[in-house]
């Protein structure tokens, strides 16, 4: 075990952890937008930002990706940490000016005005979507396009993606809910965003739409299990 000081307080962590980790497992307040426990930090938002002093030296880092290490102190919440998030903050409204979530960080660190010019994008650009499709999924159907200010996520060619199966993963992990998926009455999903429409399986006992067709011809490549044991949701196995 480590022990290292947060805001204070001296909290005994496992070697390899990060920063973020140790802090949420003590029950201590990092904002995050990019990270997602099931997938490696990629510290995109930058939100997390702390101040971490080792020995003589204090520097910014960010929390979701940098490891503990034996007497380090940390410290969350301090006057430069704070003005560094509202900064971020800042950049990420001028980008997406009209998303509720980064509204709500506004108004909870107070940014009440964005200095820098003001676009209408909706995407945050912090790779969860893609990071889930790859790291989790194993499908790599999207994926990022372009650098700078022209750069997004989309299907490669912006064309419907072969590979994606419209499990949804992207669009539960999305921390600003942004790529919608629509599951129609007549047994269809489709996830405009990505350009993309398939039937829906229903469940072979209870009748529920539960999963896409090409869902299930790739669960059933990857796992070897009979098609009917896959037809049946998780609710009614």
């Amino acid at each position: 075990m480590i022990k290292i000081t947060i805001d204070g307080r001296e909290i005994e962590t496992k070697e390899g952890q990060t920063v973020l980790q140790a802090a949420q497992e003590a029950g201590i307040y990092i904002p995050t937008l990019c990270y997602h426990h099931e997938v490696k930090p990629y510290a995109a938002c930058r939100l997390c930002m702390v101040e971490v002093t080792k020995g003589k030296r204090t520097r910014f880092v960010t929390a979701c990706d940098y490891p503990v290490a034996e007497g380090m102190a940390v410290r969350t919440d301090t006057e430069r940490v704070q003005r560094c998030r509202k900064m971020i903050i800042e950049l990420l409204m001028a980008r997406c000016p009209n998303l509720p979530q980064l509204q709500e960080l506004a108004q909870k660190y107070g940014v009440e005005k964005v200095r820098f010019p003001k676009g209408n994008d909706d995407c945050i650009l912090c790779g969860l979507c893609v990071r889930t499709c790859s790291e989790v999924v194993g499908l790599n159907a999207i994926g990022f396009e372009g650098r700078g200010f022209t750069r997004r996520v989309c299907t490669p060619f912006d064309e419907p993606s072969d590979p994606c199966i419209l499990c949804g993963a992207c669009a539960y992990a999305c921390p600003v809910d942004v790529i919608p998926v629509e599951d129609t009455a007549d047994g269809y999903r489709i996830m405009e965003r990505w350009h993309k429409k398939s039937a829906l399986v229903a469940c072979s006992k209870c009748g529920r739409y539960f999963m896409t067709e090409d869902e299930l011809r790739f669960l059933k490549e990857k796992t070897g299990l009979p098609e009917e044991s896959l037809r049946v949701c998780a609710d009614c196995r």
